[in-house]
């Protein structure tokens, strides 16, 4: 018989802290009154001395039980992050009762598994789910669900999951597709998770089901994950093994890979869980981003799915910084690994990637890292340049290529584009004068203009590897020179007026087609000059670009010192890398 039950989740547990403090105190004064009750013999008038004790403690221990049963039930059946008083109708007025009930239950399954091993008819199987159908509406009270898991065994508990499999969906062979999920979900296989989840949550199962996780098939594990909401810990526990295990270590390697799907899809419904896999496990993280293995699942939606799971763990503000930090480099350093098949690989380009535009869309707040990366290693003595741990072990190499494999997307490379953008106007390196007598203001300015000049290193050096055309290359390399000239002159120059702003566009647009001009002469072999002496050219240009502006907004010319130093500066922080990207594209 069940009984509706109002309880407070936070309340309860204060008063289970407080009553663990009673016990606390009554076991400590316990021996000591013994001791006295010994010692003064006939002398005790109370013939009941300790009696009392003993039964406050045990009224305050059964009371703690009784409690955190009803806690744990009322937060599987009300699944939610409010607050206050939760209020359902337990099915049982007792956690005995609970554990009676799913003995019983757990005894008609395995009696009707046992009938259908014997006669394996579509009615045998009827009384298998006729059995299984009895806990519905119990499996979230976790004392129900533990007694029924550890009567029926981990063998049987698969099993069950096995019969439904080679009777309902016979045609999955590495796992469920979306449909049969869903018709799992509504029948036993469903319950079956559900009862997992609320007696693994609740640390209620003992270790030979931790022990399942590395024998179970891979389809049944990603069928448990996939139909109920697991522990974080759990569902970590099933990818870490499953990316363990060989490849195409199932008895169907060529069919659709509906596990790592339905793994991803897991994940998207647990972005902490994700978060926390990325950061802790970049061995197993890297083959859920292989370029194979997106590409050879065989299931297109894989990556949408985990796209997705991706968005839920790196989107600025989840979960804790230092995890997110983490995931992150375990994104950029499996999809910019040196063997990398994103960029430059065999399997062609990710050229309308969900992922790559994700990841875009998300990279804003990492921007500085890398550029720090960047800018270290070209100007290694300018002071506080080195990128903060975890970030500082990032090798600038990989920062460029995982940027190159997101600009095969056009899409994700200009969301790239306006986040680097973003990112320079954020630095702000006019508000020091590079000119001025004082150290520390040049030192600012010079440390911010790395950085600018830096973040256009690494999409130069990303671009590379994008898909573009010759048009587009020209168009986007233009873009890329004049970020950090455009910068110090919009920020460090003063612009009066919509006027001069709009004539400082102007300006600046047509030293941007020059230079893409220059370009794409260069990759039209319509100049006999190389790829260094173009390089040099654009550079020019950019003085020029600077000198011309700070002429038309009536400021003091930069004297030959003075333009000889800027000159300097943006050759050492890009000549290289636009040398190179030259090279590589122009052949």
């Amino acid at each position: 018989m069940g009984e509706f039950v109002g309880i407070d989740p936070l309340g309860a547990e204060k008063l289970i802290r407080q009553m663990e403090t009673g016990k606390d105190v009554l076991g400590r004064a316990r021996p000591g009154l013994e001791a006295a009750i010994a010692e003064a013999g006939e002398d005790w008038d109370s013939r009941e001395g300790v009696v009392a004790m003993h039964r406050t403690w045990a009224f305050f221990h059964e009371s703690q039980q009784d409690l955190k049963w009803r806690v744990g039930a009322i937060r599987r059946m009300v699944p939610t992050q409010q607050k206050g008083m939760l209020t359902g109708t337990f099915p049982f007025s007792s956690e005995t009762e609970a554990v009676q009930a799913a003995k019983k239950d757990a005894a008609a399954i395995t009696e009707a598994l046992k009938h259908h091993d014997q006669y394996l008819s579509g009615q045998s199987w009827n009384e298998v789910e006729k059995a299984l159908a009895a806990l519905k509406g119990r499996v979230d009270d976790p004392a129900y669900a533990a007694a029924l898991l550890a009567a029926l065994g981990p063998k049987t508990f698969q099993k069950l999951f096995r019969d439904w499999m080679n009777t309902q969906a016979k045609g999955d062979r590495r796992g469920l597709t979306p449909d049969a999920l869903k018709r799992a979900g509504a029948a036993s296989p469903g319950l079956l998770a559900k009862a997992f989840a609320s007696a693994e949550s609740s640390g209620r199962l003992g270790n030979e089901w931790q022990k399942m996780v590395e024998t179970a098939p891979s389809d049944i594990l990603t069928a448990l994950v996939g139909l109920a909401p697991q522990s974080g810990t759990f569902l970590n526990r099933v990818a870490t093994n499953l990316l363990n295990r060989p490849p195409n270590s199932d008895a169907f390697p060529t069919d659709p890979n509906w596990n790592l799907y339905n793994l991803a899809k897991a994940y998207a419904a647990n972005p902490e869980a994700f978060q926390r896999f990325l950061a802790e496990h970049p061995k197993e993280a890297g083959v859920l981003l292989d370029a194979y293995t997106i590409r050879s699942t065989g299931v297109p939606a894989y990556e949408e799915a985990l796209a997705k799971a991706l968005n839920g763990a790196l989107k600025p503000g989840s979960g804790t910084d230092d995890a997110r930090d983490r995931a992150w480099l375990t994104v950029i350093n499996s999809i910019g690994s040196e063997n990398s098949l994103w960029v430059g690989g065999s399997l062609g380009t990710f050229a309308n990637s969900p992922i790559s535009r994700m990841l875009a869309q998300h990279i804003k707040p990492i921007l500085d890292h890398l550029a720090r990366g960047q800018a270290a290693r070209n100007s290694s003595d300018v002071p506080h340049l080195k990128p903060k741990a975890p970030w500082d072990k990032l090798d600038p190499t990989v920062s460029a290529r995982f940027m190159g494999a997101l600009m095969q997307d056009p899409a994700a490379a200009d969301t790239l584009m306006k986040a680097a953008k973003e990112y320079t106007k954020e630095l702000d390196m006019g508000r020091f004068n590079p000119f001025a007598p004082d150290s520390y203001s040049r030192e600012a300015h010079v440390n911010l203009a790395e950085r600018t000049g830096a973040m256009a290193n690494l999409l130069l050096a990303g671009s590379t590897y994008a898909e573009w055309s010759d048009d587009e290359y020209a168009e986007q390399l233009a873009g890329y020179l004049l970020m950090p000239v455009d910068y110090f002159n919009n920020k460090y120059l003063p612009i009066g007026s919509a006027l001069v702003s709009t004539g400082k566009d102007k300006v600046l647009d047509d030293f941007k087609d020059v230079m893409k001009n220059m370009i794409t002469d260069y990759l039209d072999k319509k100049t006999p000059e190389n790829a260094e002496a173009v390089a040099n050219k654009l550079v020019e240009q950019q003085v020029a670009f600077l000198v011309q502006s700070l002429k038309a907004h009536g400021q003091p010319p930069l004297g030959a010192a003075e333009r000889a130093m800027m000159r300097d500066a943006i050759k050492g922080r890009l000549l290289s890398a636009l040398t190179e990207a030259l090279k590589r594209r122009g052949g």
